[in-house]
């Protein structure tokens, strides 16, 4: 497998501005991402080029992934990054989470694209990831919701 994509959606009972301001705190993503155990570094603002690191964690696996933000578009409501291990790894997942308007509350797609390097993420991390992928993301939409309410109870 060269590469693998993947997309999830889901409604969520807050507005677009309140789910976005969430999915942009850094320093909130272990809050409603439980593969994240903890943020290592932290940029002092979100701007192109910003980086931030992640200690990651899968059953038998820790590390660190490295993130770079390519787009911040607080007007549409989309914030766009490249991740990667932060070991010299040339593989990288490029992600996008686009937040719309869905009646009372918001629609959030988050849209990934695995570009694995090497030949051992090519042969068989990918295939891991791609399956983990899905049921990860969709999870942590959940919990990003419980994130949001908490932070502005209605």
């Amino acid at each position: 497998m060269v590469q693998f994509d993947g997309e999830v959606s889901r409604h969520i009972d807050a507005s677009p501005e309140q789910v976005f301001a969430v999915v942009t705190d850094i320093a909130r993503l272990p809050d409603w991402n439980r593969t994240i155990q903890h943020v290592v570094d932290a940029p002092a603002r979100l701007e192109p080029g910003s980086e931030w690191v992640v200690q990651l964690h899968i059953p038998g696996r820790t590390w660190n992934s490295r993130s770079r933000l390519e787009e911040l578009d607080r007007d549409q409501l989309r914030f766009t990054y490249r991740s990667q291990t932060d070991d010299d790894n040339p593989s990288y997942a490029a992600w996008t989470w686009d937040v719309r308007p869905d009646g009372d509350g918001s629609i959030v797609t988050v849209g990934w694209k695995g570009r694995p390097m090497t030949f051992w993420r090519k042969a068989l991390f990918s295939h891991v990831r791609k399956r983990q992928l899905v049921r990860e993301v969709a999870e942590s939409i959940v919990e990003l919701e419980r994130a949001v309410v908490q932070s502005h109870p209605q």
